[in-house]
């Protein structure tokens, strides 16, 4: 990975910021037991007192990391759900950005190393269910205005939710061991399917058409 051009000293916010994104590349590509706080610095283009400056220990790196991912995808998700969206269009486009592999879906390598840590540490517990809670309150608002407006039938939110986002967990983890049964493709696809099920709607109505295969020219 390439160091990231030196920052001018006077530009704290900057800097901060680019440490920041440092931390989320070399933390998503080598995993935290790979990674040093001199990786971050170099990769930032800084030093290792500044790192520690500005997070404190690896430990804060990485919570920043996973924080300033997930708010990168709400805001993602607050730009394509226009304000006028109803339920089931909301829901279509919250599963298709929540399903894809790029740096809105909060990067699935990184949650997965708090799930790790998480394990055996209270404060990666804490920022695990703290984000949790967001996303699960999210989708639960889209729940409730779909059942609102006469959309979705669904007798218990809480459950459907927690089965929801279970299995979108559960299939991410398959995506990201590059399971060559489970593409990003297809986790939305089954993602949205199931929430048809929980939801009593068509599946027609949350899972676009595949498109026709196109023969491929000699």
């Amino acid at each position: 990975m390439p160091a990231r051009s030196s920052l001018a000293p006077k530009d704290p916010e900057e800097r901060r910021r680019r440490i920041l994104a440092a931390a989320v590349d070399v933390l998503t590509e080598k995993g935290f037991a790979g990674t040093r706080i001199a990786d971050v610095a170099a990769a930032a283009g800084t030093s290792p007192a500044l790192v520690v400056y500005h997070f404190g220990t690896l430990d804060g790196a990485l919570a920043e990391a996973l924080g300033s991912v997930e708010d990168a995808f709400y805001a993602d998700l607050e730009t394509a759900i226009g304000p006028d969206a109803g339920a089931i269009e909301q829901l279509r486009t919250l599963g298709a950005l929540a399903c894809e592999t790029g740096p809105a879906v909060g990067s699935w390598a990184l949650w997965m190393e708090v799930w790790v840590r998480a394990l055996h540490d209270g404060q990666a517990r804490a920022l695990s269910r703290a984000l949790d809670a967001r996303w699960k309150q999210t989708l639960r608002t889209v729940v409730e205005e779909g059942v609102w407006e006469g959309v979705f039938t669904c007798p218990d939110p809480a459950a459907t939710v927690a089965r929801l986002a279970s299995l979108m967990d559960g299939l991410a983890v398959q995506v990201s061991l590059r399971d060559p049964d489970i593409s990003a493709a297809r986790m939305t696809e089954l993602w949205l399917t199931a929430a048809a099920l929980e939801l009593g709607v068509p599946a027609s109505a949350l899972v676009p058409a595949r498109p026709a295969a196109r023969r491929r020219r000699a």
